[in-house]
């Protein structure tokens, strides 16, 4: 039997990959709606997104809802052929709120309380927000929830945006000592759990828990850790009340939040579950290009291991980034279709016209400030015709699995011990390696099941999980792959140093432990040039790796070394292992080399990037592009039964 969540997936799109924009009624004059909505029918556009940043508009004074201006614009668009994707207007409380409630605005580290005028600056766990924000959801939501026109629901804006995931606020100190309680249940717990006889910082009463601030030295990166999980878990309660009261309100429509770009102060996998399916804001030049957008794009097809939307595609020059380039001619259309590729189900470009007003007015347009066409549009229009006879498509599961764990991202980021030392580049290092050849890749939870996938690697899975070894074990004894790297089951679930070899319950599997770690410092490090581990790995066979920022000292037991250190204060030692277990294999990388091919294996590089993925009629379709000058090609390789 299908879940709910497939039957919304089912009715979003009937026949086709869709495009759309984001539409800001509100910004424009009546009298250009309709000649707005004609041209982005022109455009080959089916959807609409809107709302999001209105709360003022929807409720201009308290209590007091005006929802008729929104109505005449659905109208509008809807008579051009339009569906609309409704947003709840919660990102941006009115001023009229700030006015009377400044509490609720976000502390800073410092005490500081930020100011009003920007944008996601307020705290979720300010009594006097969750109050008007559960109160406008409702009323909205109840108006809006059976519109024809409404196909779905966007919750909110961008989570956590302008790193404002976390606040320091007394309300928010008081619910983290609640969370902590919940969690701990007794203070001796929590004491041997973060180890606070360090320092002399063993607690007593709960209410003398403080929260991360400014000190005299870093504070205890148990406590560190347990914030971040608590201001994470802040906002998806946040977005399950809106999620309640969607699913009373609106029937039948889908549910889901705009994701973001490299952004990892939220736990997207938590944030996921309540959701119909993830929607991503894809602003390529946030990136370094190809790889890493097809990287992002990969994660967020993962976290529901379905498709996605787009609900924001960079549609020009963008106004946020050091230099903000120029985009060249077809790049815009590249990365719609490269979306598509990677399990994409509609391209929604951010903006239909550029702002004349505001903050983002030098963020590109489908059209410029004076309404004409910009080069994104022509793009898009291009993209629409260009789809018009494909079916849904789906990326297949992948045969390679790389897990993707928040926590264990900020365990390495509240501690990194080398400055270069970043939980991200290893992943994308690790990505980058497969996608140049086009081999498909999906990301995983911790606690994925791992049926189905040939090879699996654990990138710095620092924080030890009970029952991960047992359930790992018999998964590689059926025939699997691990590849489990330096950094693997160093800390307790509190951040603090196991107490037993390393890596922590796997040394059985990988036949071999740890015996020392070492930091790389940079060829530019100088105060100490005789402080360093080695430049290089070598195999028996004399084959030779580069590494750099980090290096572990293996000892081997029922596994094989396959790569000893070739120089330096750690020459001879073992550097990389590999054991046989069952009808699978293990390896133990030790250290970060600069070519994963030796380990990953060998794979023929493709000047075209090329995706295979299945039709919703049982056809196979190849799509094929050039990342140079932005060709593509969609062929249809099997035909389908319907």
């Amino acid at each position: 039997m299908r879940s709910k969540s497939d039957l919304f997936i089912k009715k979003r799109i009937n026949t086709m990959p869709i495009t759309g924009c984001a539409y800001y009624p509100e910004h424009w004059p009546r009298e250009r709606w309709k000649q707005d909505a004609e041209i982005m029918r022109k455009a080959g556009l089916s959807v609409v997104r809107m709302g999001e940043f209105a709360w003022d508009k929807f409720e201009p004074q308290p209590g007091k809802y005006d929802f008729a201006w929104m109505d005449e614009a659905i109208d509008i668009l809807s008579q051009e052929g339009l569906k609309i994707v409704m947003c709840t207007p919660t990102a941006t409380p009115p001023p009229w709120l700030l006015t009377q409630h400044p509490e609720i605005l976000r502390v800073e580290p410092n005490g500081v309380r930020v100011s009003a005028g920007g944008r996601r600056h307020s705290c979720a766990n300010v009594p006097a927000y969750l109050r008007h924000s559960r109160r406008l959801v409702d009323t909205f939501t109840r108006h809006y929830g059976s519109h024809p026109a409404i196909i779905g629901w966007q919750i909110d804006n961008e989570f956590g945006c302008g790193e404002t995931t976390r606040c320091y606020c007394d309300h928010c100190r008081q619910r983290f000592q609640e969370w902590l309680l919940e969690k701990y249940d007794t203070l001796d717990t929590l004491n041997a759990a973060w180890g606070t006889q360090f320092w002399g910082m063993t607690y007593s009463d709960w209410s003398e828990i403080p929260i991360p601030g400014i000190t005299t030295e870093p504070q205890s990166p148990g406590m560190r850790l347990d914030y971040r999980r608590f201001s994470s878990d802040s906002w998806v309660r946040f977005q399950q009340m809106q999620v309640e009261f969607l699913r009373q309100n609106a029937p039948g429509r889908w549910i889901t939040h705009n994701f973001m770009i490299r952004h990892w102060s939220l736990d997207y996998w938590k944030l996921a579950e309540d959701l119909d399916f993830v929607s991503y804001d894809n602003y390529p030049h946030g990136l370094r290009g190809p790889a890493e957008t097809a990287m992002n794009l990969d994660l967020m097809r993962s976290l529901k291991r379905k498709p996605f939307w787009i609900m924001e595609q960079q549609p020009g020059r963008v106004n946020w980034h050091p230099y903000n380039p120029p985009v060249p001619p077809g790049q815009v259309k590249a990365w719609s279709h490269q979306n598509i590729a990677h399990g994409a189900e509609a391209v929604v470009y951010f903006r239909f016209r550029a702002a004349r007003f505001g903050q983002e007015q030098y963020h590109d347009g489908l059209l410029k400030w004076d309404g004409s066409f910009d080069q994104g549009y022509f793009e898009a229009q291009e993209v629409a015709d260009d789809i018009k006879n494909v079916p849904p498509l789906t990326r297949p599961q992948a045969k390679i699995g790389i897990i993707f764990d928040y926590e264990d991202l900020w365990t390495v980021e509240l501690e990194p011990v080398h400055r270069d030392f970043s939980y991200w580049q290893l992943v994308y290092e690790l990505y980058q390696h497969f996608w140049e050849a086009s081999i498909p890749v999906d990301f995983l939870p911790r606690a994925a099941d791992l049926t189905g996938y040939e090879t699996v690697i654990l990138p710095c899975g620092i924080l030890q999980h009970e029952g991960e070894a047992e359930k790992w074990s018999a998964w590689v004894e059926k025939g699997g792959k691990l590849i489990l790297t330096f950094r693997t089951a160093v800390r307790e679930p509190g951040s603090i140093a196991v107490n037993e070899a390393l890596p922590a319950g796997f040394t059985s599997l990988t036949g071999a432990r740890v015996t020392g770690f070492h930091t790389a410092p940079p060829a530019t490090y100088t105060d100490w040039p005789d402080h360093r581990p080695g430049t290089a790995v070598i195999s028996p066979q004399g084959s030779s790796i580069a590494y750099k920022i980090w290096a572990e000292t293996l000892e081997t037991t029922s596994g094989e070394s396959l790569f000893t250190y070739k120089d330096g204060m750690l020459a001879g030692k073992t550097a990389i292992t590999h054991r046989r277990f069952g009808k699978g294999s293990v390896v133990y990388l030790g250290c970060w080399v600069t070519d994963f091919e030796p380990i990953l294996g060998s794979f023929k590089k493709k000047p075209l990037q090329e995706y295979l993925l299945n039709g919703e009629d049982g056809s196979t379709w190849r799509i094929t592009f050039d990342t140079a000058d932005f060709s593509v090609q969609y062929e249809q390789v099997e035909s389908g039964t319907s």
